[in-house]
């Protein structure tokens, strides 16, 4: 996939209040304007300043746009994942149903576009959805295991998940401590272009929600 393709269906067309949200989760933090006012800034003159980073990106650390959209959906996975509930063990011998949780469900059901070798922009939107939807069940449960969530795009809120992601942390390999788990030092790092995805998506997908398409 090209960056200017993803940019070009994500960050193009949008409704003036969402251009308004990406604006402010992405000046500052991951773009700005050395002449423009920030708050004039238009569409397509942030389309083009996004497109700049991503070139950038991959000049700097010679990865792929691809590379980083994998990237992106496996860490995505890997702090929703874990605060699933299971389903039930079979045991042997028993032919009983096994009920899986419904947001296991939907999570496995999903979990499979990001071993897809060239996932399409579609791809990309319906697997942030339902990931960020339990993501968000997650946030509200405060880290304890989900079994259920909201399927709505309507319970995405896109600058409250991305306060979140930023305060994730990890167990440190060298300490007990934990650390960051999207450190922000270096802007054109794998950890930094993760949020930023997060933050194209997550505005994508609000941005279908108010133009009424199917989500």
């Amino acid at each position: 996939m090209i960056a200017k393709d993803f940019v070009k269906s994500t960050v193009t067309n949008l409704n003036p209040s969402v251009l308004v949200e990406m604006k402010k989760l992405l000046l500052g933090d991951f773009i700005s304007f050395s002449i423009l006012n920030e708050e004039s800034v238009n569409e397509d003159e942030l389309a083009e300043k996004i497109c700049d980073y991503f070139e950038k990106l991959e000049l700097r650390t010679g990865r792929t746009f691809d590379k980083y959209i994998e990237i992106f959906m496996k860490e995505l996975d890997s702090v929703v994942e874990p605060h699933i509930v299971k389903a039930p063990p079979v045991k042997k011998g028993d032919n009983t149903p096994v009920e899986v949780p419904r947001a296991r469900k939907y999570y496995e059901k999903i979990a499979k576009t990001k071993d897809l070798k060239t996932p399409s922009i579609n791809n990309i939107l319906d697997y942030s959805r339902i990931m960020m939807c339990l993501y968000t069940a997650i946030m509200e449960s405060k880290g304890e295991p989900i079994n259920n969530f909201n399927y709505s795009a309507d319970c995405i809120k896109p600058g409250t998940i991305m306060d979140a992601l930023k305060k994730e942390e990890e167990a440190s390999i060298l300490s007990k401590t934990k650390k960051k788990k999207f450190d922000m030092k270096d802007i054109y790092s794998a950890d930094a272009c993760t949020l930023l995805l997060s933050a194209i998506v997550l505005c994508s997908i609000a941005n279908r929600r108010v133009e009424g398409d199917a989500i």
